[in-house]
């Protein structure tokens, strides 16, 4: 038994660190503790504060807190829309003033059958809306529950320095102007073929620890979904992309965003480069475990001269008819 009166290990001194794989549980416990003594303190001091003031003050905090501080539940703020939806037509009489009170309880009953008929329109009205928000929750919930979350981007080749269509690639981007991405970069084995061959390139990661040994080294490599990273990249502020390993595993939505990213991050006379696995591979018999997990399928050549028709594209079949390269230019 601790001294603390239970079975819980006490927690660590200020300033004294956590033993590891102990500081997630101390600081859930240390903030339920807070939160328990705030609503302690709430409680014993609930009669000394006014309720229209108490409102006003919900109110506030609605207005300007975003929903994510309470919790990030809708039902959360859905409690409010209900506690709010009534208006009580019966005001507060105290009064500090002499006579005050009198005043207010003689204007209360005057104005009590006109205020009590406005109020209960008010109310019902609040509670029609608070109701029909609870069955927008309601069709939300079962739609999250029937929508799988957005899956990470999977890698399915990753290529090596060896690949047939790296040099090909090396050579379409050398007059690259502007830096060079290369999506789903692996330990940056082209980046660096890239950058001895004068070109400002880069590249990202959705996989963990891929990037972290050649972070150590220099290279300019991070761990990000490249569709993100896409995303918040400015507009024509790329010079190439290198697209390799990702797009055969995308589901046709996600496939389509990146797309339309690479589209509008590569600049004038930029390059986009995409090395993709070819249908027939993804249905051999020795194909990936990607081709059964994943939602989508690998493009044909074809369809990415649709996808660039305003760009000049070139498409190359690779050894076997396995894989192919596509070599866009504005």
């Amino acid at each position: 038994m601790s001294p603390h009166g239970s079975g819980e290990p006490p927690a660590p001194a200020r300033g004294e660190p956590a033993p590891v794989g102990e500081e997630p549980r101390v600081l859930d416990d240390y903030l339920r503790q807070v939160m328990a003594e705030i609503d302690d303190e709430v409680q014993r001091h609930r009669g000394e504060i006014p309720v229209q003031l108490e409102r006003e003050l919900d109110e506030m905090f609605l207005e300007h807190a975003p929903v994510a501080v309470r919790g990030g539940d809708l039902k959360d703020a859905l409690g409010m829309v209900d506690r709010a939806a009534f208006v009580d037509p019966v005001v507060p009489v105290s009064s500090q003033r002499p006579a005050g009170a009198a005043v207010k309880k003689t204007l209360r009953a005057l104005s009590l059958w006109y205020m009590g008929w406005v109020t209960h329109q008010v109310s019902t009205l609040g509670l029609a809306v608070s109701r029909a928000l609870h069955a927008v929750d309601a069709q939300l919930g079962e739609l999250r529950d029937r929508v799988p979350p957005p899956a990470s981007t999977r890698v399915v080749d990753e290529g090596s320095s060896a690949s047939w269509w790296v040099p090909r690639a090396v050579d379409a981007l050398e007059d690259a102007r502007g830096r060079v991405l290369h999506a789903a970069c692996g330990d940056g084995w082209l980046v660096d073929l890239l950058t001895a061959e004068g070109v400002d390139a880069y590249g990202v990661d959705p996989r963990p620890g891929k990037v972290d040994d050649a972070e150590l080294r220099g290279a300019d490599l991070r761990r990000e979904d490249p569709l993100v990273h896409l995303q918040a990249v400015r507009s024509s502020s790329l010079g190439g992309v290198v697209v390799s390993g990702i797009v055969e595993a995308m589901e046709p939505a996600r496939r389509d965003q990146l797309v339309q990213s690479l589209l509008d991050r590569v600049g004038g006379r930029g390059v986009l480069v995409v090395h993709s696995v070819s249908p027939a591979a993804w249905a051999a018999e020795d194909a990936p475990p990607e081709a059964d997990l994943a939602a989508g399928r690998p493009l044909r050549p074809r369809t990415w001269a649709h996808l660039l028709a305003t760009w000049t594209v070139e498409t190359v079949e690779g050894p076997g008819g396995e894989d192919y390269l596509v070599v866009a230019r504005r």
